[in-house]
C-alpha cells in the first residue's frame, strides 16, 4: 500500500516543538525506510506549497537546506 510521504512528514511536524529542533533528512529517512535523496525532494514540495519551514545550516560557508520545521502558530489577532 503507497503511503502519503508528504502528509507523514507532516505529521512528524505537527508533533515537534522548537525545543525539539528540527527534523533533518536523514532523521526521517531513517523513520520511514526511505532514501535521503526522496526525503528532500518531499521537503522541497512541502516548502514551495508553504506547509512547512526550512532549516538551514552552513557547510563550508554555504546555506544548506538540511531539515524542516514546523510552521510557527499564527496567532489570531487580539490573542497574547
Amino acid at each position: 500500500m503507497p503511503i502519503d510521504l508528504e502528509q507523514r512528514i507532516l505529521t512528524v511536524l505537527e508533533g515537534r516543538t522548537d525545543a525539539d529542533g528540527a527534523a533533518t533528512f536523514g532523521d526521517l529517512s531513517r523513520r520511514f525506510g526511505v532514501s535521503a535523496v526522496l526525503i528532500r525532494s518531499c521537503a522541497r514540495q512541502l516548502l514551495d506549497k508553504g506547509l512547512a519551514a526550512p532549516s538551514m545550516v552552513t557547510i563550508h560557508g554555504t546555506r544548506t537546506l538540511h531539515g524542516l520545521m514546523p510552521l510557527p502558530h499564527q496567532q489570531s489577532p487580539g490573542v497574547p
